[in-house]
C-alpha cells in the first residue's frame, strides 16, 4: 500500500516568481548602493522583497479566481461546482495581498523608503495593462463574430479581469509615487464666472458693474432720469 504524501501540485506563476523577486531584489540593491542615494541607509531590502513578491503571487492567484468567479456569473453553467472551484484560488490570492502588501510591509520601513511598493504595483500593473490590449482585441472579435454567449463571456470576463487589476495596480503606483489627480476646479480650460474680464498681464480685471461710480468713457452720457423722479 502506498502512504506516500501526493505530490503538491507547483504552479508555473511560483517559478516565474523567482526571477521576478531577484530583478526586485537587484533594483531594490542598486538603487541603496548608488551614490548620494537617498535609500543608502535602507536595511531590510530582503524581508521587502519577499513582501513585493508575494503581493505579486498573490495577484496572480487572485485573478485567476476572479475569473473563475466572473465566469460563474456571466454563464452560470455548473454554477456551484464552479463557483466551488473558483472561491478558493479568490480568497487565498487576497489574503495573500493584504497580508504581504497591509502587514508584511507595514512591520517594514517601507513608509521611509517605498521603492520596494512601488515595483510590486509596476509590476501587476505593466502585466495586466499588457494583458488588456490583447483581451479588448478578442472581445471585439467576439462580439463581431458572435459565435455563442459563452465565447463573448470569456473574452469580457478577460477585458474586466485584466482591467479591474490594471486599474488598481495603478491607482496604487500613482499613489505610492506621489502623482496627483488634476484639480477639476483649475486650469487655464476653467471658465471664468460672470462679470470677470479677460486677463490682462496675466491677472484678471474685474468688469465694473453697472451703475459703478468710476470715469465715464469719452462722449459718454449719463442717462438724465424723467422728470418728477426722486433724486438718490
Amino acid at each position: 500500500m502506498n502512504t506516500a504524501l501526493p505530490k503538491l501540485p507547483v504552479p508555473d506563476m511560483v517559478w516565474l516568481a523567482i526571477p521576478v523577486a531577484i530583478l526586485v531584489y537587484a533594483l531594490l540593491l542598486y538603487d541603496a548602493r548608488r551614490t548620494n542615494s537617498p535609500a543608502a541607509g535602507d536595511d531590510q531590502l530582503g524581508i521587502k522583497t519577499v513582501a513585493a513578491t508575494l503581493v505579486i503571487v498573490g495577484t496572480w492567484v487572485l485573478a485567476e479566481g476572479l475569473r473563475g468567479f466572473l465566469m460563474v456569473i456571466l454563464t452560470f453553467d455548473d454554477f456551484w461546482d464552479k463557483l466551488k472551484a473558483a472561491l478558493p484560488s479568490l480568497l487565498v490570492g487576497a489574503l495573500v495581498v493584504v497580508s504581504a502588501g497591509f502587514v508584511l510591509f507595514s512591520r517594514t520601513n517601507a513608509a521611509q523608503y517605498p521603492k520596494a511598493k512601488r515595483l510590486a504595483a509596476g509590476v501587476v500593473a505593466l502585466y495586466w495593462g499588457i494583458a488588456l490590449v490583447p483581451a479588448l482585441v478578442g472581445l471585439l472579435d467576439a462580439l463581431f463574430d458572435w459565435p455563442s454567449w459563452r465565447v463573448v463571456a470569456t473574452a469580457l470576463v478577460a477585458v474586466v479581469q485584466a482591467g479591474v487589476l490594471f486599474m488598481v495596480a495603478l491607482a496604487v503606483l500613482g499613489r505610492l509615487s506621489g502623482v496627483k489627480m488634476p484639480d477639476k476646479m483649475t486650469g487655464s480650460g476653467m471658465a471664468r464666472p460672470s462679470g470677470m474680464g479677460q486677463p490682462l498681464g496675466g491677472v484678471v480685471q474685474p468688469v465694473p458693474p453697472q451703475g459703478y461710480a468710476g470715469a465715464p468713457a469719452p462722449g459718454y452720457a449719463a442717462p438724465q432720469p424723467p422728470s418728477g423722479w426722486p433724486q438718490g
